[in-house]
This record gives structure tokens, C-alpha cells and sequence, in this order.
């Protein structure tokens, strides 16, 4: 379910969002960012820095059939390639054509989070033929998870305007890839229901080794 000012969320906030995603575009090879974002309810909206993108792809009403945004794929892979994400071949084409020869964007794949029971996806792409993006891709994703958190923590937010009753996540530690289905992530004053109490075992007092404490404001932290 998309929000209903899905296409024109982008350009509402274009100042903010070259601000922010200027710091993202241009480093290891990014040239398309988007913040993909699904509250609770299972409402998407997109913060990106091509807003062409959802534009070209929810005006000519394809959007239902684009496998990157479809919770078959979000809700069961941490990580995907846009190339993978097929739902229908007659409309994944005219999709792949709007991206690729239309827009040139290439390689393009998702990261996604899973936060106090919001999907928080992270989406890159290039616009190079550089046959050996995609192993940069592999050798350094969570590096790519890093860029995703800091977007989102700055963008957050601007987010929260369109969460309505629903609290948007706080980023508070960054956790390394893991694979498979996105984990579910909770910060530390979110309220669950009793029976989700039962199901979740107590956190150790000990630091996973997957877990790493970043300071989202640092900017060369992330960036470098």
C-alpha cells in the first residue's frame, strides 16, 4: 500500500533531501538513493534522490507489479538485487526499461532493515558499466548498511510527519548483515504487547559480536 503522496513526497522535500543524500551520492560508485519506508500499517513512501523514479513508475500505474517494493521480497531478504525481484515479466521489462534506459540506473539493489515493526529499505544503484560494482557491493555491505542508517537517521524526522499515530524507529546501534529475513530490531523504550513479550527471549547484558556502536551525527564516520 502506497502512501498517497508517494510521488510527490520527493519533490516536497528535494531541498532536504539533496542535502542529506548529497553526502551518500558519488561515494563507491552511488548514483540513485532512496529511502523506501513502511510503517506498521504496511503504508510505503519514498524519500529519493531521483524522484523520476517512483514518478515514471507510479504515474504509468506499475507500481503494484515492481518487485523491489513488494513485501514478498522486502519482508523476506535483507539484501536483493533489483534484477531478482520479478513478479510479472511483461511488466518487470517495461519497469527494467524506465530504470535502465530511461533514468540509467544500474545494478541497483536493496538493503533492508526491520525497526519496531517498520521496514526501513535502503536502495542504491549506479549509473556506470562497471562489471565489478556488484562484488564492491558484496565485499562491502555493511558498509552500504551504514549509509542506509545514516540517511534514515537524518531524514527521520521529516518521516515522522507522515508516520500519523505510529512512532517512526530510532536508530540507536548498528547491526552488521546478517542475511535471510530482515532480524527484527527494537529500541530499548519500545512497547511491545504482552503476547509479543512472551515470544521475544531477554537481551544478555553481553554485547553481541554483530553489534556496533555508531554515532549517526558523525558524518566522517559513516561516510569514510
Amino acid at each position: 500500500m502506497l502512501h498517497a503522496s508517494v510521488i510527490d513526497i520527493s519533490f516536497i522535500h528535494y531541498h532536504q533531501i539533496k542535502m542529506v543524500f548529497g553526502d551518500i551520492i558519488g561515494l563507491h560508485g552511488i548514483e540513485h538513493f532512496s529511502l523506501d519506508l513502511v510503517n506498521p500499517a504496511g503504508e510505503m513512501l519514498f524519500f529519493s534522490s531521483t524522484p523520476q523514479h517512483a514518478f515514471e513508475i507510479c504515474s504509468q500505474g506499475l507500481a503494484e507489479y515492481d518487485g523491489i517494493i513488494c513485501p514478498e521480497y522486502y519482508k523476506n531478504f535483507e539484501f536483493y538485487w533489483w534484477n531478482e525481484a520479478i513478479l510479472n515479466k511483461v511488466h518487470s521489462e517495461k519497469i527494467r526499461k524506465i530504470r535502465e534506459e530511461r533514468l540509467g540506473l544500474r545494478y541497483g539493489f536493496m538493503l533492508v532493515r526491520k525497526w519496531n515493526d517498520f521496514y526501513l529499505i535502503y536502495s542504491f544503484a549506479t549509473k556506470k558499466f562497471d562489471q565489478n560494482f556488484q562484488s564492491h557491493v558484496i565485499n562491502r555491505i555493511n558498509l552500504f548498511l551504514q549509509i542506509g542508517d545514516y540517511a534514515y537517521s537524518n531524514m527521520r524526522e521529516t518521516y515522522q510527519l507522515y508516520c500519523g499515530n505510529y512512532e517512526s524507529p530510532v536508530i540507536e546501534k548498528f547491526y552488521t548483515f546478517q542475511g535471510g529475513k530482515p532480524p527484527d530490531r527494537y529500541t530499548e523504550n519500545h512497547s511491545f504487547t504482552n503476547e509479543l513479550k512472551n515470544k521475544i527471549e531477554p537481551c544478555s547484558n553481553e554485547r553481541p559480536d554483530n553489534i556496533i556502536i555508531v554515532d549517526f551525527n558523525r558524518k566522517s564516520h559513516i561516510l569514510s
